[in-house]
């Protein structure tokens, strides 16, 4: 592909099954960007980018609407759903950290905890 038929594209993965995440500046943040980025690279789920419909990137929002969306928020604040919501975005699967048991401010981000939200929403289809 010409170098100039791909500027100003996203590189983002676009397909049936994607994952989008609120990436936060908290603990819980950070959690749900990397299961998001496991899922990714395990070739469960295509990641793509929550920023691009905050900016009205049309057919990000388009994509995002046919496709089998996962979105990944990590505290009750729920960026990310205010989000897609604000975009007319109504289909997608909803996975929130804190209603898994975690707690924003006060969890760990270590493998382990990383490992047992993965096993959690890897089966999500």
């Amino acid at each position: 592909m010409e170098a100039d038929q791909i500027k100003g594209a996203c590189l983002c993965g676009i397909g049936e099954y994607i994952v989008i995440t609120c990436s936060g500046a908290c603990d819980l943040g950070l959690i749900a960007d990397t299961v998001a980025r496991k899922l990714r690279d395990n070739k469960v789920r295509k990641m793509n980018c929550l920023a691009a419909v905050g900016a009205d990137v049309k057919p990000t929002i388009e994509a995002f609407k046919a496709a089998n969306l996962l979105l990944l928020d990590g505290c009750p604040v729920d960026c990310g759903k205010k989000i897609l919501e604000k975009a007319g975005i109504s289909s997608f699967k909803y996975v929130r950290l804190t209603d898994l048991g975690y707690e924003k401010g006060k969890t760990p981000v270590t493998e382990e905890v990383i490992n047992a939200v993965y096993e959690k929403v890897e089966t999500i289809y």
